[in-house]
C-alpha cells in the first residue's frame, strides 16, 4: 500500500518561511496532520484516515545543516532548514531562533564547577545544587561513575568535539545515564537543560582517589 501525508498547505506556507532570515518565532504550519492510503480500493472497503496533533518539535542535523522538525506522532512529520546564520531551539509549538554572531545567541550563565559525587548540579544558572538540578553525578561503585539527567534535561554527547550553541542545537538527546568513561576529560558535551536551554560543557578533570569530584566548564545559552 502507498502511504502519503495529506498535510494541507505545509508547500505554500514553508516557501513562506524558508527566505526568512532574521525570524525570532517559527511555528510549525500545522496544529494536526492526517495521514491516509489513497489506493482504489474494492466496492465495500473503505479506510480511515489518522489524524494525528503536533506532539512534539526538534532539532536535528540532517546532511550536516541543522533542521527544524515538528512532529505529529504515527502521522509523521515535516521539516526545514533552520534560517541560514541563525541558531534554533524547539520549544512548545515551534522554535525560537536568534542570529548567530555578534548579536547572539546570548549567554544565560558560564563558567566552572566542581562537583563531588553524588551530588546535583544546574546548568541554567550555574551551581551545584538540588534546586532544579539538570544532573546527578551518580557513584554506583568507586569505579562506575556515570552523569544522569533529572527534571526533564537531556544529554548529547555526540563526537565530544567543541561544537557552540548551533552544533548543540542541532545534536541529538537522550535522558539515559552516560559513564565517564566514555567522557574523558577534554570531552565536549551538550546538553538540553531542564528548561530548554541549549548548553555545553567539558570535562575539565576528575580528582583521584574516592570520593571523586568532577571539574567541569560550561556555557549555557539563551
Amino acid at each position: 500500500m502507498r502511504f502519503i501525508f495529506k498535510i494541507a498547505a505545509i508547500a505554500a506556507m514553508l516557501a513562506g518561511t524558508a527566505g526568512v532570515a532574521h525570524a525570532d518565532t517559527i511555528r510549525c504550519p500545522l496544529d494536526q496532520a492526517r495521514r491516509t492510503i489513497t489506493d482504489p480500493l474494492p466496492g465495500g472497503w473503505w479506510t480511515t484516515p489518522m489524524v494525528n496533533r503536533l506532539t512534539e518539535t526538534k532539532v536535528r542535523n540532517i546532511g550536516g545543516k541543522p533542521a527544524l522538525l515538528c512532529i505529529y506522532g504515527a502521522s509523521g512529520s515535516v521539516q526545514r532548514e533552520a534560517p541560514a546564520g541563525q541558531v534554533c531551539r524547539a520549544v512548545s509549538g515551534g522554535f525560537n531562533c536568534q542570529a548567530a554572531g555578534g548579536g547572539g545567541p546570548r549567554t544565560a550563565a558560564t563558567g566552572g564547577l566542581d562537583i563531588p559525587q553524588t551530588y546535583m548540579f544546574d546548568l541554567d544558572r550555574g551551581g551545584v545544587t538540588q534546586a532544579g538540578a539538570d544532573f546527578w553525578f551518580q557513584a554506583e561503585t568507586a569505579s562506575l561513575l556515570y552523569l544522569v539527567p533529572r527534571n526533564g534535561a537531556r544529554i548529547g554527547v555526540g563526537n565530544r568535539s567543541n561544537r557552540g550553541a548551533a552544533g548543540c542545537a542541532a545534536a541529538r538527546f537522550t535522558t539515559d545515564r552516560v559513564s565517564l568513561r566514555d567522557i574523558p576529560v577534554g570531552s565536549y558535551v551538550c546538553v538540553k537543560t531542564n528548561e530548554g536551554r541549549i548548553s555545553q560543557f567539558r570535562v575539565n578533570g576528575i580528582s583521584g582517589g574516592s570520593p571523586k569530584t568532577l571539574s567541569i566548564g560550561f556555557t549555557t545559552w539563551q
